[in-house]
């Protein structure tokens, strides 16, 4: 690998970048391009970044995920950082391990390939769970300087919003011979025309109530 510390990464910061959080995430990785290609392993330029749950949803403890562009129709390598990630430095170098993916290709997964390149851009510890070192700050640092704050706050785990509870509305049905009296779901009813009363010898036919419009 070559070293990333002598690759520059000058580009004039835009308005979407300092104003929309995905527009940031991917002005970094425009940033962070020059980083590696003099790591050997230039990010593909079909590659797009979001903050949003990865497929193992919101209660999963990963916290970023690269999708394959095979999986994609439009052919992008398509990332996902964990919205209650807690700050943009560790989005950042988050964002940084799941790029590695996408550069290096799904199938290296974390192999030597993946160790060496992750090591190159200053990326620590074991390489299922990096976490960003004095090297990745050397270049990463000034990228994020540049950028300024992105417009972001981590979501709370476990305060995930309200399920809405499913109401069954029955209706009242009553045979006026009778005085049958019954509260019977609607699915059951609408499709019939009439109901005949289920006492015997009554011969009946059920009035339904109207029903009333759901608050």
């Amino acid at each position: 690998m070559q070293n990333v510390q002598n690759a520059t990464a000058l580009t004039p910061v835009t308005e979407a970048e300092q104003n929309v959080r995905e527009a940031w995430l991917n002005g970094f990785v425009d940033r962070a391009r020059p980083y590696f290609e003099a790591a050997g392993a230039p990010i593909p330029l079909m590659t797009r970044v979001s903050i949003g749950f990865t497929s193992a949803g919101h209660a999963s403890p990963v916290i970023g995920e690269c999708w394959s562009n095979e999986a994609s129709e439009d052919g992008h390598f398509e990332i996902f950082l964990n919205p209650t990630t807690q700050s943009d430095s560790r989005l950042a170098d988050i964002l940084t391990h799941e790029l590695c993916h996408a550069a290096l290709g799904m199938a290296e997964n974390h192999g030597k390939a993946f160790k060496a390149l992750a090591t190159a851009l200053g990326l620590t510890g074991p390489m299922r769970s990096t976490i960003a070192g004095e090297g990745w700050y050397n270049w990463a640092g000034p990228i994020l300087a540049e950028l300024g704050p992105m417009p972001y706050a981590a979501l709370r785990p476990g305060m995930k919003p309200p399920r809405k509870k499913k109401v069954t509305y029955t209706l009242k049905t009553e045979c006026p011979e009778c005085g049958w009296l019954a509260r019977v779901t609607a699915r059951h009813i609408t499709p019939h025309s009439h109901l005949n009363c289920p006492v015997p010898d009554c011969g009946g036919v059920l009035e339904v109530e109207a029903p009333s419009d759901p608050e």
